[in-house]
This record gives structure tokens, sequence and C-alpha cells, in this order.
């Protein structure tokens, strides 16, 4: 099953938190707060200690559960969620073991490899 991508907007301007997912997704993003923001946007983890991001933050998450992160932030304020929640057996390098893991473009070594579905990557 290949990667499910992630592109959502959340509109703010509620005092209550919006969590980032209705249900448990484990998935690989970048969180963009909107550079047109008028200020600072609130985000929190597990309902613990706020983090404010100002205007145009941009920051990746490996790994998150989007139903564990919250945000908040005044009329008019957006947050962009862009990225992809691997399915069952996300496609991608094998450990050549017969174990699947995806590797990241930064986690291929330079020498090449196999990958999955008999292609060879290039020497680097």
């Amino acid at each position: 099953m290949a990667a499910n991508a992630i592109i959502q907007t959340i509109a703010l301007g509620s005092p209550q938190w919006t969590p980032l997912g209705g249900k448990s997704t484990v998935a690989q993003v970048t969180l963009i707060a909107d550079p047109e923001n008028a200020g600072n946007i609130n985000l929190r983890f597990r309902q613990g200690v706020l983090a404010e991001w100002p205007p145009g933050a941009a920051v990746p998450f490996e790994s998150v559960d989007l139903a564990e992160l919250e945000v908040q932030g005044n009329a008019g304020h957006a947050l962009l969620i862009a990225g992809f929640a691997p399915g069952r057996k996300p496609r991608g390098r094998t450990a050549g073991d017969g174990s699947d893991i995806l590797y990241l473009m930064q986690g291929i070594p330079s020498g090449g490899g196999q990958i999955e579905g008999g292609g060879e990557i290039g020497e680097g």
C-alpha cells in the first residue's frame, strides 16, 4: 500500500485547542504557520506546555501522532499540514533481509543498494 498524502489547512480563531487529527494518525509532516498570520499561534503536544510559533515558522516532524498535537490562534490565523502517513507496506528501500524499512533521502547510503521492486540505486 502506498503512502497517504496529508495536505490540510486549519483555520483558527477559537479560544479552544484544535487537534490536528480527529483519530490517531502517525505521520511524517511539516507544520507551517501561515506567513500572513498577524501574530503567533500556539502549539502543544499531549496537552503539555505550549510553544508560540511566529508567522512563517515551518517545522518538520517524524513519526508524530497528529491526534496528540493541538493548535490555537486568533481569528484569521491558519496552520498548514503537509506530509504523508505510510500505509501498511510503504514503498521505498528495504533492509535486504525481508523487513520493510522506509528510508528518507538523507538515510540512503551513497554506495547504492537494492530498492523494493528489484531496481538498483545508482552509485552516489
